[in-house]
């Protein structure tokens, strides 16, 4: 055996499985850095930015547009939510437009003494309430929508379900009439979320809808010379 020492160099068989184990590497690096962010952040509503890849082909974190800044989607979105949506402030930003009244007491006559009469609104929908409701938008303008209303923040011309009216004058008939009004309520709908569908709590302010809601309205008039003899026993009017 001979002192000479031999250079071992790599073969072409280690030279490949370097290179293997290096290109591995390299994948599973390129494949953390696009599977990471798994989705945008709120998630639910959706938008084009985070998951759509750049030009290159590397994840761009930059969000998307909304796609509730379109008005129609938006209108269409809030024209479906229901009771998950509550109207939590809002203002009349158009003059109210009268209805047909519906006459909803008994006559009530005075004579020579003065006096009062209460009527009280048994149904469910009764006196300020909201009994429909469209949303301003084209193409779904007159479908009704069925959100929730805050009315103590929410304030229609006339609140309570108890009027009383009134006698001050003698020889005149009361009644009261209730009258459905329409404006236009611009206000905050929240959103209170879904976690079936994976839609997060939000708010849409300004939303402008059609609002119907009743007004009660003391109503009266004079007697004549002979509902005078009539209704009050007046043998003589005065």
């Amino acid at each position: 055996m001979n002192g000479r020492l031999r250079n071992v160099l790599p073969s072409s068989t280690g030279r490949r499985a370097k290179a293997a184990t290096v290109g591995a590497l390299a994948l599973a690096a390129s494949l953390c850095l696009t599977v990471a962010p798994a989705h945008a952040e709120g998630g639910g509503f959706g938008s084009s930015g985070g998951l759509m890849g750049s030009a290159e082909g590397a994840y761009d974190p930059s969000p998307g547009p909304d796609p509730m800044d379109d008005p129609q989607k938006r209108a269409d979105f809030l024209s479906t939510c229901g009771d998950k949506c509550t109207i939590t402030n809002g203002t009349f930003v158009s003059d109210a437009t009268e209805g047909t009244p519906e006459r909803v007491s008994e006559f009530h006559d005075t004579c020579a003494a003065t006096g009062s009469f209460s009527y009280k609104e048994e149904e469910t929908n009764g006196n300020g309430l909201v009994i429909t409701m469209g949303l301003k938008v084209p193409a779904v303008k007159g479908v009704e929508v069925l959100p929730k209303i805050d009315y103590s923040q929410v304030h229609t011309q006339t609140t309570g379900i108890t009027d009383t009216v009134n006698q001050d004058q003698p020889y005149t008939i009361y009644w009261l009439d209730k009258v459905p009004m329409t404006q236009t309520l611009r206000g905050n709908w929240s959103y209170e979320g879904d976690s079936v569908k994976g839609l997060a709590a939000r708010d849409f302010p300004d939303v402008e809808a059609d609002v119907t809601y009743t007004a009660f309205r003391k109503q009266s008039r004079p007697m004549t010379e002979e509902e005078k003899v009539s209704r009050c026993g007046n043998a003589s009017p005065s």
